[in-house]
């Protein structure tokens, strides 16, 4: 099978030094809750897993980045371009609205399907610029990996915990760059841990591609 005409050039990430870039992470919701019932149920919940943060791996290469970290519920990935960075959410949304209703569409009629993810999977994605400084990790089963540490990647994780349901909640920085160009909700604020002061954040809206905030009972979870 040929190379996908639209899919960007990736990153030439050094073993050492530093990258400026946007930090993107893409997290399921509930996933401590999901494995729980998963285990009760023997249901496949590494296979549901894999399926549902596939969609986000394939946006962010599409649009020039790299996939640089696999954190069991969630994918660290960067981006230097801002637009990529923009267009990879729409591209991650509209995935995860036709999982919902692929997935929807299988309960239906067969109700043990993904018993732990009644409607489907929800994310939540979190981005902040700046620079990363890099280096390598290994082990006897991965192989070297690139490491990369900054105050983007710890943002970026902070202000997921924002909101409910899916979302993209987006840091200071990154919302002065490429993303000041789309309406943003915000700002808000979201507690740090102790000693660290408070997390500005925005949300970036994309209400139109998938369904946002907390699920309701009853309620289809796509848009379709």
């Amino acid at each position: 099978m040929g190379k996908n005409s639209n899919v960007k050039p990736g990153l030439n990430i050094p073993k050492d030094g530093h990258i400026e870039a946007f930090a993107i992470i893409v997290d399921l919701n509930q996933f401590t809750a999901m494995v729980s019932k998963a285990e009760k149920e023997g249901a496949l919940i590494a296979q549901f897993t894999r399926d549902a943060l596939y969609g986000a791996i394939r946006e962010i290469e599409a649009q020039g980045g790299e996939v640089v970290g696999f954190m069991g519920d969630a994918v660290l990935g960067i981006i230097q371009d801002g637009e990529g960075a923009a267009i990879a959410c729409f591209g991650i949304a509209k995935d995860l609205d036709r999982q919902c209703e692929y997935i929807s569409d299988a309960q239906s009629s067969r109700d043990r399907n993904w018993p732990f993810a009644p409607g489907g999977p929800s994310l939540k994605i979190a981005i902040e610029y700046g620079s990363m400084d890099i280096s390598t990790i290994s082990s006897r089963l991965l192989g070297e990996q690139r490491l990369l540490i900054g105050s983007p990647i710890n943002y970026a994780a902070r202000i997921s915990a924002a909101g409910e349901g899916n979302r993209c909640v987006i840091g200071p920085v990154a919302a002065k760059k490429e993303f000041s160009s789309y309406t943003l909700d915000g700002p808000h604020s979201i507690r740090g841990k102790r000693g660290e002061p408070a997390y500005k954040y925005y949300f970036f809206p994309m209400d139109d591609i998938w369904i946002e905030g907390p699920r309701e009972p009853g309620k289809e979870t796509y848009w379709g």
